[in-house]
Formats: C-alpha cells, sequence, structure tokens
C-alpha cells in the first residue's frame, strides 16, 4: 500500500466519520466525491437561518 492509498483512505474514513455523526449511513458504493458532496448539504441543513449571524443565508 503506497502513501498515496494510504492517505485517501484515511480522509475517506474521515468523511464517513463525519456522516455517521449526521445519522447519515447509506455510504455502500460512492465515491470520495460524493461522500464529500452529501457531507455539504448535510451540514448546509445545519444551518440556523432564525440565527442572527446567519441572517444574510
Amino acid at each position: 500500500m503506497k502513501a498515496v492509498d494510504t492517505q485517501e483512505h484515511l480522509m475517506t474514513n474521515h468523511i464517513i466519520e463525519q456522516l455517521n455523526e449526521l445519522n447519515y449511513y447509506d455510504i455502500a458504493g460512492k465515491s470520495q466525491r460524493e461522500l464529500i458532496s452529501i457531507l455539504a448539504r448535510l451540514r448546509a441543513l445545519e444551518v440556523d437561518v432564525q440565527s442572527d449571524e446567519n441572517k444574510w443565508f
């Protein structure tokens, strides 16, 4: 296993851990790019638009 493969594997595992914290578990067959996109969408949904500091949304 090369260092590049190890780094990519670690990054993917980190993304999966973050998705699991957001109660998203449907990761089978998805690429790293797809997982990152899903994570970004889930994080965006967590923004409280009623909060004063987020009124610009």
